[in-house]
């Protein structure tokens, strides 16, 4: 059963998962009484290390997973003190590992935030329509740039990508579009463009509705 915390007493926890710190008590942030710390020593969350003269705040292995518990139930949700400006370093190191994460794992940010619930057809061919649609929503134009795409797409081999498009083009499903004005040729465009023999270069999809 999940041990049910304050809003002061929940950020203590978060903050020391995602941090790593072992404070001294008396810099614990936000300070807590003797009250609140027994709180949390019996629930086996966290244990007191003398250390010297001074003791320390030192989590205990429950406290993983009682952040597991938390974040597997259906209701999760996270509530903190609303003057709690001492979650603002504790959520900048959470930003910080974030981007690590993605990007040894070469996950777009917009597909870490994506609810798991629009995924109901992971094939590649579904993947690419799906990034195709939330792309072309917030652009002017009625075809997307290639490199959106791959950038969309970036778990998604480059091959298998490639031949993803080109299949569906032989099936009439989309175009792939060259560049009219070859000024407008960036880097990027250039590295995600698509050869389809003898220089002829595409820059551009077009999913036919």
């Amino acid at each position: 059963m999940t041990v049910e915390l304050t809003p002061k007493l929940d950020l203590v926890i978060w903050s020391l998962l995602i941090t790593g710190d072992e404070p001294m008590m008396s810099q614990l942030k936000p300070g807590i009484t003797p009250t609140e710390r027994n709180k949390l020593v019996d629930a086996g969350l966290i244990r007191l290390e003398k250390r010297g003269r001074a003791s320390y705040v030192v989590l205990e292995d429950k406290a993983w997973d009682w952040a597991a518990a938390r974040l597997q139930s259906d209701n999760f949700a996270v509530k903190f003190p609303s003057q709690a400006t001492t979650a603002i370093p504790t959520f900048q190191v959470l930003l910080e590992k974030l981007g690590i994460f993605l990007r040894s794992r070469h996950i777009s940010l917009a597909e870490f935030l994506d609810p798991p619930s629009t995924l109901k057809d992971d094939s590649p061919e579904e993947r690419l329509r799906q990034a195709y649609a939330d792309i072309s929503q917030a652009s002017s134009g009625f075809a997307v740039r290639l490199a959106k795409l791959r950038q969309r797409l970036s778990t998604m081999p480059a091959a298998q990508l490639d031949e993803v498009l080109l299949t569906m083009q032989q099936g009439g499903i989309l175009s792939l579009m060259p560049m009219e004005d070859p000024e407008e040729i960036g880097s990027e465009d250039e590295a995600a463009a698509i050869d389809m023999g003898d220089g002829d270069k595409r820059y551009f999809v077009y999913i036919k509705s």
